[in-house]
């Protein structure tokens, strides 16, 4: 046997700590990407849920319109603006009957309690239109999932009776 053949079979043998620590950054930055996307990945999913969250909440407040249309079509209206939020959940109405104003307000006051409860900073309001297609109602939910750092996100829904 030659001394060639066996220095050359020892080289093969094993790893060297060059490629190891290769091996080794290469493994981490992997880690790291998936760390990166992971976390990416449930702010995204927290802002969708946020997101519909108050879609449906918006939708509640519409379907609440729909079903007063004594007040909502042929009275005054719903209308709310931004604030007066309470800090108790009303249920006037719910043990007792009430006048088509009063469930408006009811309804209203019922809105913006959710709205607070369900969503970080949250407030809405209601601006009503008329016109010679009907009643316009524009539903404007706003909440602030960014704890300040930027402007409060809306989601807006409009309607026509």
């Amino acid at each position: 046997m030659s001394s060639g053949s066996l220095s050359s079979r020892r080289s093969e043998s094993g790893m060297t700590l060059v490629e190891i620590l290769i091996t080794v950054v290469i493994l981490a930055s992997g880690l790291l990407g998936m760390a990166a996307l992971q976390t990416r990945s449930i702010s995204y999913n927290s802002i969708a849920y946020l997101n519909s969250l108050s879609n449906i909440i918006a939708y509640d407040m519409l379907d609440r319109i729909k079903a007063n249309p004594v007040y909502a079509v042929d009275g005054p209206g719903y209308s709310a603006s931004v604030g007066n939020v309470p800090t108790t959940y009303p249920d006037d109405c719910d043990t007792a009957d009430c006048t088509p104003s009063e469930l408006a307000r009811y309804d209203i006051e019922q809105w913006k309690f959710i709205l607070d409860a369900q969503l970080p900073n949250a407030d809405g309001s209601i601006v009503r239109t008329d016109t010679p297609e009907g009643r316009n109602y524009t539903i404007t939910v706003f909440f602030d999932d960014s704890k300040g750092q930027q402007p409060r996100r809306q989601v807006i829904l409009r309607s026509t009776m």
